[in-house]
């Protein structure tokens, strides 16, 4: 049997349950196709040990409901994953969006019907539905990998990866533990666990540049200012170039006196969360030199927090530059290396031959251990897209489509792929981006299209090849004169994902205000670029 929609969502994370409410505002019939046997996408799989924002919590919340923003409390300025997934069930709860989430339904193929205009949808477990829109709410950091390391599979221990952490709680006590990672996923579960394991080992690849997160309860006093001041929170992230709260200096940091510039540093290190990262001078993303120097300030303070020297030197980043890569917030991580139950291993000087049965060998012999976590990230923006086998028209697959790499006009549709939307998929600015503040100007955007057909008799909207790659390009080109540009490495040109899609840019860097101006002027002409038919 077949369930027929107007639309259907895949994934019931942050982006898939906003999705769904505004279809329903539009009075469309709509069905959310869940993998998981929960909602909450990210804030549902990633539950590991210090796993919380790392944007101020009332700057991420949903802004469409002044019931909503009345009605909750944040007990933290950066809060952790339980009371995340706790806030996602009470906006499910009192919106009543649960009735149209089907869970333990992973999506196995999306396919076009050409002769009936519609979607025909099909999960795993053999559930089918059809729709004539479907909106991809797959996320950006959702299709976890392992490393391919020799007999990853032959760990007689317990092996964990991140991003599917169980939902009992893991004992760390009297166990020899082991750590693949050092981005922010590493930095929370490594500062969290290390007082519990008899012993801890971080084998880590890259260092990062980590700053602190400065996070506290929030008090009574703030909670009052904090509602009352909800909307111009909203309204200055809408100005920010990645829609969080930090505002940069306009000055050109070259341009001010270097004593002046150090003591800013100093003030925003201070401050916490990414105030160094975004509130800093307007050329940090820019200039070599600004950014260097920022680069040394925080060196010189992990060698102050970190006892022994040698140590400390390994912890600074040598391959990347301050602000080339999103900065793990942090608590005490660098004083946790200062503890006698936690070794270090740079894999650039000790790489790692295999996984054994007992643990995991390098070129320097095997450690032995009771418990391996994998904190070695994602198959980034394009994994949950491309692991759906998703086909347009004519049977053309998505693969097929980006065999030589993402191409997507606005981010938001792809040619061939007619009233298929994609929330956060390639070339939005979703990688930098204050995650729900893009969800909503995306959902917003693609709701006002299918309202706009509805009202103008259109069935069916797709980009045109023409519209996709000049989008395509000016991604590309929204890179240029950027630090980030040079760094190819980096998550943010694919290098985690198959080899047939790196090297490309694969966001739109030209930031959020521009992006939202974008959209708005493409819709006001008719959905320039786009075919309606």
């Amino acid at each position: 049997m077949t369930q027929e929609f107007d639309a259907i969502v895949i994934g019931a994370g942050v982006s898939g349950l906003y999705s769904l409410y505004r279809l329903r505002e539009l009075g469309l019939s709509a069905r959310v196709f869940e993998a998981g046997t929960d909602i909450g996408g990210t804030w549902y799989w990633n539950r590991y040990p210090g796993a919380r924002f790392d944007s101020e919590s009332y700057s991420y919340q949903y802004s469409f409901s002044q019931e909503l923003l009345d009605e909750w409390e944040w007990s933290e300025h950066f809060s952790a994953q339980p009371e995340i997934e706790r806030y996602l069930h009470f906006v499910a709860d009192k919106f009543d969006l649960k009735r149209d989430v089907q869970l333990n339904a992973r999506v196995a193929n999306v396919k076009y019907d050409d002769a009936a205009k519609c979607w025909d949808l099909e999960t795993t477990d053999g559930l089918r539905a059809r729709a004539r829109f479907v909106i991809c709410a797959t996320g950006l950091l959702s299709a976890h990998q392992f490393p391919d390391y020799p007999g990853v599979d032959s760990f007689k221990g317990v092996s964990l990866h991140s991003a599917r952490w169980p939902k009992t709680p893991v004992d760390f006590t009297g166990k020899r533990v082991g750590i693949i990672g050092s981005g922010p996923t590493a930095v929370q579960i490594i500062q969290s666990i290390a007082p519990e394991c008899a012993h801890l080992t971080v084998f880590q690849r890259t260092a990062n540049w980590c700053t602190p997160l400065r996070n506290r309860p929030i008090t009574p006093d703030e909670q009052q200012e904090l509602k009352k001041n909800a909307h111009e929170i909203f309204d200055l992230c809408k100005r920010t170039w990645a829609g969080f709260i930090h505002e940069p200096d306009p000055r050109a940091g070259v341009d001010v006196p270097k004593a002046e510039r150090l003591a800013r540093y100093q003030a925003l290190y201070e401050r916490g969360g990414f105030s160094l990262w975004l509130g800093n001078y307007s050329d940090s993303f820019m200039s070599r030199i600004i950014a260097d120097e920022v680069a040394e300030f925080l060196a010189d303070k992990i060698r102050a927090r970190v006892k022994d020297p040698v140590l400390a030197e390994k912890l600074i980043p040598k391959s990347h530059t301050f602000g080339t890569k999103r900065c793990p917030g942090e608590k005490n991580y660098y004083e946790t290396f200062n503890r006698e139950n936690v070794t270090l291993v740079d894999l650039r000087e000790t790489p790692i031959t295999k996984i054994t049965p007992t643990g995991i060998e390098t070129v320097n012999g095997t450690q032995d251990l009771d418990i391996i976590i994998y904190a070695t990230g994602f198959h980034s923006v394009t994994g949950e897209l491309l692991r759906i086998d998703i086909r347009g028209e004519q049977g053309t697959s998505l693969q097929q489509h980006w065999s030589d790499g993402p191409k997507t006009n606005l981010g938001v549709q792809f040619a061939g792929f007619p009233n298929l939307f994609a929330i956060m998929g390639p070339h939005n600015p979703a990688l930098f981006c204050n995650i729900t503040r893009c969800v909503e100007s995306n959902v917003d955007w693609i709701i006002g299209c299918i309202r706009y057909m509805r009202e103008h008799g259109f069935k069916s909207i797709k980009t045109t090849t023409e519209a996709e790659n000049a989008w395509t390009e000016r991604c590309y080109e929204s890179a240029k004169g950027l630090l980030i540009d040079e760094m190819r490495d980096s998550w943010f040109f694919g290098s985690t994902n198959p080899d047939g899609i790196r090297g490309h840019f694969l966001l739109f860097a030209g930031g959020v205000p521009e992006y939202r101006r974008i959209f708005a002027d493409v819709a006001a002409k008719g959905y320039e670029g786009f075919e309606l038919s």
